[in-house]
């Protein structure tokens, strides 16, 4: 079996899985649900502003009194907020919910792999292991791309309907930040399939991914971060060396395009060293393994 018959054979098996669509149904549903609760959100909070301003047309500030002492409110405070695009409202979601389902997803789609003896049968027609491989990274990038795709329509149709002001402006800025998380999701969910692979089991890699966006690791990174600071003389970053953990600070800015390209830059140039890194870990591993 060649190499080029072990991708179609990984991507059929990918694209026939219904748990691949039941997933994506899960994510667009909770991006629809999170635009909702925003866009609720920002009509309430903007009607409050309205209300404490008194007089929406002069614009005219006027206390809040009852409410808080020494607050002063403008009802042309509402104005000053950026307008509702897909960069400023619509980014920050996809890339959460997308980073967790592409864990999630991967570690299942590869301990399937292993599952019921199906390695054991496909592995001896092939003459190299690591055909395997490239073909999980095929697959990987495929399911990063699929989250991607799915939530960005989700969550951009939903604030159409359910956020005042919502347009498409920036969408050039948008699809610059869709590449960036695209090789940030695929780098991060080859490092899912490799503790999948490693452990032969999908709670590990899922536990990192919960652990790594909980407030807690932030909190480690900060102190490990101030300690070699000062050990070094030098500031240190370790979030930025890391595609999981750089993924979270990753943004694309509407009003500082100056620095979206050595942002993006950073991004890909991470992303690609890692992916590398997985790959070549990935295929010693699977080359090495007695598959049972």
């Amino acid at each position: 079996m060649s190499m080029l018959n072990v991708i179609h054979m990984e991507i059929n098996r990918l694209i026939r899985s219904r748990s691949l669509y039941i997933a994506l149904g899960i994510c667009a549903g909770l991006v629809i649900i999170f635009i909702m609760a925003l866009g609720a959100l920002m009509d309430f909070t903007e009607d409050l502003v309205i209300v404490s301003g008194g007089d929406a047309a002069t614009g005219m500030a006027v206390s809040e009194g009852d409410f808080s002492a020494g607050i002063t409110v403008s009802a042309s405070d509402a104005s000053l907020a950026p307008t509702p695009n897909p960069v400023s409202f619509c980014s920050s979601i996809v890339s959460g919910l997308c980073l967790l389902f592409v864990v999630i997803y991967t570690a299942s789609f590869v301990h399937a792999f292993y599952k019921d003896g199906y390695s054991k049968n496909v592995i001896g027609c092939v003459k190299y292991r690591y055909y395997f491989q490239i073909a999980k990274s095929v697959c990987v990038a495929a399911i990063s791309g699929i989250f991607l795709v799915g939530a960005s329509i989700a969550a951009m149709l939903s604030a159409v309907i359910f956020v005042k002001g919502f347009t498409f402006g920036h969408m050039g800025l948008y699809f610059v930040f869709l590449l960036g998380e695209f090789f940030l999701l695929t780098a991060v969910g080859l490092l899912s399939a490799f503790l999948t692979e490693l452990t032969m089991g999908k709670v590990t890699a899922i536990v990192y991914i919960l652990l790594a966006m909980t407030s807690l690791v932030s909190a480690i990174l900060s102190f490990v971060d101030n300690k070699l600071s000062q050990i070094l003389h030098t500031e240190v970053e370790l979030s930025n060396f890391l595609p999981s953990l750089y993924h979270s600070s990753f943004n694309i800015s509407t009003t500082d395009t100056a620095s979206n390209g050595g942002t993006l830059a950073h991004a890909l140039v991470l992303s690609i060293i890692f992916i590398a890194i997985y790959n070549a870990a990935g295929a010693y591993l699977i080359t090495k393994r007695d598959v049972k």
